[in-house]
């Protein structure tokens, strides 16, 4: 040992009467005794003198040492570590940490105090295990000096390794230079248990030097069973949590799913021309949509139309507005009761429901008591959500999320990938219930176009993260559990977006007049010559177009119907009816056809009624704004890197 001192010392003084002293920050020397226990700890105490000139190093320096590290496997592993004492000039220093993107940075000093400028010694030791790769046939060493992340230049780095009395080394290996390389530049002298590695060359920041000792097999105690277990335990946990809630949320709503979720069987649907079990077009609406679509915008000029149709209001299309002006017929009890509350809204006979940007507060209203009298009445009748199911799942979900950050032992970066996983998971999953909403039957012929480009976008963007992430996924299985744990936790989002589609369900009635509902739909879109053919079809007539406008207009397909109606009117069978026909209940211009007049009006009536609603005031903005070998340098444990502050 007195050897290797003297030799190291002679070194020393060497290198630092031919570094040059600029007035610049470096470190002159940065010297680590790496000292290995017999039970695999290694104590190591790491000498750093560095030039401070009040630049980079005002209050001290920091090191950053990863806590993870590759085992003899290549799978990745979290090493144990501890800080035991820092000093500074021969002097305890106050030191804190921190932790980092995979590892944890050592400060030494404290904020209030500046250093003297000059060269001052920091000595940093600490203990860390799980450093040790056991081999089949050999123990192995591989340690990462310096770490290739310090700030500053280096003018020499050496390196003692101390084993175990009566072990010695069987094999050593020098690699300097930046992250990857194989350089040489260092001299190795092996004397009894201890290796002694010293670099021949300044280096360049970025630069470092990594040593290997190779040991004969048994030298170092491998870890008992019981504690390998444990180690795997803490490296897997992540993936075991996340992994395993993934199986048990897929379960719990594959289970639910089958209990309560399923839709019963569709029936035979065959062409109908009235709204089955007397529904009006407000609730033909509601139970089409399993709720209301459209906000219930839709619904409720389905039944302002209606409510024309039967005589109890008039209808005024404005320039700018939609008057609904109320009549002079009384309301019947055989009324709906969404129909008896919009009446109810507008008033006594004369009284009038403006639906215009003006009267946006009112008519918001309006829409609120509208939907609040139907769904009281109807609420569960025709389709269940089975709210409780979905919010016991993503309460489940959260919790096995939680649980997995909490003892996973994931790092912030790993965090942040959560929250991307999630992000993606959950924007693919509402896009998909996007498209096949857009696909499902009864959609409109632009809904289809929009569900196909919708499909194209998904498409690119899938490929191009997806195919990115398990690109990664792939690259980092071998050695890395985060990746799957992240992959798992974007995979309990996803099903818990899926389900929130998946687990409402028809109930049996509902059923039966979604299957009559589509039958009006069939009816109302059936070509003339397929209308006419049915057995006891109703004959065209003012009166049956307007009976069913209302309920077109609720299934978004009063365009259709309307020309249908103004095909009739041109035939000679319409006769007379073609030439007089002006409905009492539609006050408006006379541009364009029929069809353009009606159809276009019922079509924008839902979008008018919906632009009125005033929208949220943005307080975003200040209100004072205006306009060779199997190694290379930084391989192995230890590493890291380091600066001022």
């Amino acid at each position: 040992m007195k050897t290797i001192a003297a030799r190291l010392l002679a070194l020393l003084v060497f290198l630092g009467a031919a570094c040059p002293a600029f007035a610049e920050e470096f470190i002159r020397s940065y010297h680590s005794v790496v000292e290995v226990a017999k039970s695999g700890e290694l104590t190591v105490t790491e000498t750093i003198t560095a030039r401070a000139e009040g630049q980079n190093i005002k209050r001290g320096i920091f090191r950053d040492f990863p806590l993870y590290a590759l085992d003899a496997n290549n799978r990745r592993t979290k090493v144990d570590f501890n800080v035991v004492s820092v000093e500074r000039d021969g002097a305890p220093e106050n030191w804190r940490t921190e932790n980092i993107d995979g590892g944890i940075r050592i400060y030494t000093g404290s904020a209030d105090r500046f250093l003297p400028t000059g060269e001052h010694i920091f000595q940093i030791t600490y203990t860390t295990a799980r450093q040790i790769r056991y081999f089949s046939d050999y123990d192995e060493l591989t340690w990462n000096v310096t770490g290739n992340g310090w700030q500053f230049p280096m003018g020499e780095i050496s390196a003692t390794i101390t084993l175990p009395q009566g072990v010695k080394a069987t094999g050593t290996a020098v690699f300097t230079g930046p992250l990857g390389a194989k350089g040489k530049d260092a001299r190795i002298l092996s004397e009894g248990n201890e290796v002694f590695f010293a670099s021949t060359r300044p280096f360049s920041v970025g630069e470092g030097m990594t040593v290997a000792v190779k040991l004969p097999k048994g030298a170092i105690a491998a870890p008992a069973s019981s504690q390998e277990a444990g180690w795997w335990l803490r490296d897997n946990l992540a993936i075991l949590l996340s992994g395993g809630g993934l199986f048990a949320v897929l379960l719990y709503y594959l289970r639910a799913w089958f209990a309560v979720g399923r839709d019963p069987a569709k029936g035979v649907v065959v062409p109908r021309w009235d709204a089955p079990e007397g529904l009006s077009p407000a609730l033909v609406n509601y139970v089409d949509n399993r709720g209301f679509s459209g906000a219930g915008w839709t619904a409720l000029s389905a039944s302002a139309l209606d409510l024309a149709v039967k005589g109890y209001v008039v209808l005024e299309d404005l320039k700018n507005s939609i008057v609904i002006r109320r009549t002079q017929k009384q309301a019947g009890a055989e009324l709906p009761s969404g129909q008896k509350t919009l009446l109810s809204s507008i008033g006594g006979p004369g009284e009038t429901l403006t639906i215009d940007k003006a009267h946006g507060t009112e008519v918001e209203k309006v829409g609120k008591q509208f939907r609040a009298a139907i769904e009281k009445e109807h609420r569960g009748k025709y389709y269940r959500s089975n709210a409780g199911y979905i919010v016991f799942g993503i309460f489940f979900s959260v919790a096995i999320i939680v649980a997995t950050l909490v003892f996973g032992d994931l790092d912030e970066s790993a965090i942040a990938a959560v929250l991307v996983f999630g992000f993606f998971a959950f924007f693919f999953s509402i896009l998909s219930i996007g498209i096949g909403r857009q696909f499902s039957r009864g959609a409109s012929l632009s809904k289809r176009i929009g569900g196909i480009v919708m499909l194209a976008f998904a498409g690119f963007v899938a490929f191009s993260v997806i195919g990115g992430i398990a690109t990664q996924i792939l690259l980092d299985v071998t050695h890395d559990t985060k990746s799957l744990a992240l992959a798992a936790i974007g995979g309990i989002v996803l099903t818990n977006a899926l389900f929130l589609f998946l687990m409402g369900a028809p109930t049996p009635l509902g059923r039966k007049l979604m299957d009559g509902i589509e039958g009006l739909r069939t009816y109302l879109t059936l070509a003339e010559k397929d209308r006419m053919n049915m057995a006891d079809a109703p004959a065209m007539s003012p009166q049956h177009f307007e009976t069913l406008l209302p309920y077109a207009v609720a299934l978004g397909v009063e365009k259709p119907w309307s020309l249908t109606f103004e095909t009739w009117l041109a035939t000679a069978a319409a006769g007379a009816a073609a030439a007089s026909y002006a409905p009492g209940w539609y006050l408006g211009s006379n541009y364009g056809s029929f069809g353009d007049r009606i159809g276009g009006f019922s079509t924008s009536m839902a979008n008018t009624i919906a632009s009125t609603i005033p929208q949220p005031v943005s307080s975003s903005s200040s209100s004072f704004s205006g306009g060779g070998g199997g190694g290379s340098s930084g391989s192995g444990g230890g590493g890291g890197g380091g600066g001022g502050w």
